[in-house]
């Protein structure tokens, strides 16, 4: 049954994961990024999550709900983060300095495992599709595991903007056309 599974698997599906594997093979090592590529990863699974339940958020409306209310709940949970030891702003090259970590690989490999399984499942039981007992924890996940990856994104580009200049208390800053002072 399993080489019947495999071999009914279209092409591209494999394609995908190979470059979902590069893409997690290259945050396992110390590199520097620019700061728009840090939302690539974030933006390439949001989307293969919408994919996967976009069908789901029809037949089952409440779906959509648990998928945005998990996706909120990872974002809220990284983006307030400190960054990790040895992530770095390097203000001269414009780009960030990471350090390299297994975990967005292994998450990779949760969530493409997590679609490939329910995706055959359904195949298989079509009355999948509609059940909400599959579905609902389906959304959760999807949505918790792309909040988490774009909360991470959020939290780092943070690191991107400059901190702002902090003037003395006795400053003399004035507001524009009153004539007075700013308060700080």
């Amino acid at each position: 049954m399993i080489f019947n599974i495999l071999s009914h698997t279209p092409v591209w599906v494999w394609g995908l994961l190979a470059a979902l594997m590069a893409l997690g093979f290259s945050q396992t090592r110390q590199r520097q990024v620019a700061p728009s590529r840090l939302l690539m990863l974030p933006l390439v699974l949001l989307g293969l999550g919408l994919w996967s339940m976009a069908p789901h958020f029809i037949a089952l409306p409440l779906t959509a709900l648990v998928w945005l209310a998990a996706l909120s709940a990872g974002v809220a949970l990284l983006a307030g983060r400190t960054a990790q030891a040895g992530t770095a702003w390097l203000p001269a090259e414009q780009r960030l300095q990471l350090p390299g970590s297994w975990m967005p690989m292994l998450l990779i490999l949760i969530i493409f495992s997590l679609r490939y399984a329910a995706n055959v499942g359904m195949a298989i039981n079509p009355g999948w599709r509609s059940a909400p007992e599959l579905l609902l924890p389906l959304a959760l996940l999807y949505g918790g595991f792309s909040g988490l990856f774009l909360g991470r994104a959020l939290s780092l580009l943070k690191l991107t903007r400059a901190p702002a200049a902090r003037l003395p208390r006795s400053s003399s800053r004035w507001s524009a056309g009153r004539g007075k002072p700013l308060s700080l």
